[in-house]
């Protein structure tokens, strides 16, 4: 039997609320909405996590957040129990990752379950051979690290090495360097390349923090909000937003996030299309989805007095609802599924292809649907708010998922507030009373450790820059 290749495009931050493909009255992916008439569309589905390094864990691995606890930006996991890994040694794949993704390449290390790792491209360090900001750990001040620069061998380059640092961390909302187009190009020159199976992996990051799209694709803000946009200085948007900047900045904001949905659409189509020319798309199972959404000011319904910023805390459909199309080596014809389905089921989904023609419900679990968060944790030092008034924001936050009639309910947690919320598709949800505590305490009870996270290393002073540099908090 012929291996079929294996695709999952992360859409980094989309949510499927802003997706025309789920109604969205902005165009936003008129690609993806012709491209589901040939796939299966699971209308709800739900990420694992909403961060970055929680839900690629339980992508690649098929644990639940709940069971992993792999939230910060610095987890070391076994990289041997992912899929990528096991279909390695199992089946011989050649596998690679294509991403500028910070979180997934530098700070943590699932990217060492690839053979090929492409990751970010921005250079901020001229000089090799001299001191770098990123040699320092943690963050360091001007001062501080002047006094290393002058201690060095050489002084001179050390500084230099230093303004450039900054100055990438200024420009990082202008780079081009790091958009989908140059991970898509990256991916089809690995795959020219490759004679057996391949599996890979892009995560495309346009439509996450920092909101840039080119121009072509900005068609709902326009010059006069990016010039607003332009006055938000780099770093992580809570701070601003919970320090006073006007709530509605950050829902005007949405409108350049809505253009980099466009641009990622743009991306994909021609992703989709190179591999139909290639004459890979009819053997390759294709997943489309995203790791998590976006808040752009957003009440919480566990916690109304706290509102979303990007994905910091929280457990909202904002946050939880995504996109998931699939392509299945030789399927023909559109399918929607509308039960809940989770994106832990991705490992199975692969395996399942790999045996043999798969079941088009393969995302859709035996149980509930879970998606969890740890953040934010306690102390909270890192929100911009009294001390008094940071517990409303501390995790964990817990939500399952169940088929109700025609729509979804869910029931969600944190700590000692709780929410049912009645979901009826990506535009329209509303809350219908206190959840049940009780039930999602015996759901996450019965879950194990797998033990898959292991010591986590700090991370050094570039890498924490840009991690702040795209809106997170520590």
């Amino acid at each position: 039997m012929t291996l079929p290749n294996v695709l999952l495009v992360v859409l980094d931050s989309v949510r499927a609320a802003n997706t025309s493909l789920h109604g969205y009255e902005n165009e936003t992916t008129p690609f993806l909405r012709e491209f589901a008439d040939r796939t299966t569309v699971y209308t709800q589905a739900r990420t694992p996590g909403v961060h970055s390094i929680a839900s690629h864990v339980s992508l690649f691995t098929g644990y639940h957040v709940a069971e992993h606890r792999a939230s910060d930006h610095e987890a070391v996991i076994d990289t041997d129990r992912t899929i990528w890994k096991a279909i390695g040694s199992a089946h011989g794949y050649e596998t690679g990752l294509f991403t500028p993704n910070v979180v997934v390449t530098s700070a943590s290390n699932p990217a060492d379950a690839f053979d090929t790792v492409k990751g970010p491209r921005r250079r901020t360090t001229p000089f090799r051979s001299a001191l770098a900001p990123g040699d320092l750990p943690g963050q360091t001040g001007y001062v501080e690290y002047l006094k290393h620069c002058l201690a060095d061998d050489q002084p001179a380059f050390a500084l230099a090495n230093g303004i450039a640092d900054r100055l990438s961390a200024h420009s990082s909302r202008s780079s081009e360097a790091e958009r989908a187009d140059v991970y898509v190009d990256s991916f089809l020159d690995w795959r020219d390349q490759r004679s057996g199976p391949w599996a890979a992996c892009l995560n495309l990051m346009d439509a996450h923090y920092p909101y840039v799209p080119a121009e072509e694709y900005d068609r709902w803000g326009g010059p006069a909000l990016r010039r607003l946009y332009a006055t938000l200085p780099p770093g992580p948007q809570p701070r601003e937003f919970l320090s006073g900047r006007p709530w509605w900045q950050l829902r005007a904001f949405e409108a350049l996030y809505d253009g980099c949905i466009r641009q990622l659409d743009a991306a994909l189509e021609r992703l989709i299309v190179e591999l139909a020319r290639r004459g890979d798309l009819e053997s390759t199972l294709l997943v489309v989805t995203s790791d998590h959404g976006e808040g752009f000011g957003e009440r919480s319904r566990v916690r109304p007095d706290v509102r979303l910023i990007d994905h910091n805390w929280g457990i909202h459909e904002a946050l939880t609802h995504v996109p998931l199309l699939v392509s299945r080596p030789g399927s023909t014809g559109g399918t929607r599924v509308d039960e809940p389905a989770s994106l832990t089921r991705f490992p199975a989904v692969v395996r399942s292809a790999i045996d043999g023609p798969s079941d088009h419900r393969g995302f859709v679990p035996d149980g509930p649907v879970i998606t969890s968060s740890y953040r934010v944790r306690e102390p909270g030092a890192e929100l911009p708010v009294p001390p008094a008034d940071r517990e409303r924001y501390f995790g964990p936050w817990h939500a399952i998922y169940k088929r109700i009639g025609e729509g979804v309910r869910k029931e969600s947690v944190r700590r000692s507030d709780s929410a049912a919320v009645a979901i009826h598709d990506a535009q329209t949800a509303y809350r219908i009373g206190p959840g049940d505590p009780d039930r999602i305490d015996r759901v996450i009870g019965t879950l194990e450790d797998p033990e898959i996270v292991r010591s986590a290393d700090g991370i050094n002073g570039t890498v924490e820059r840009r991690l702040e540099n795209l809106g997170y908090m520590r």
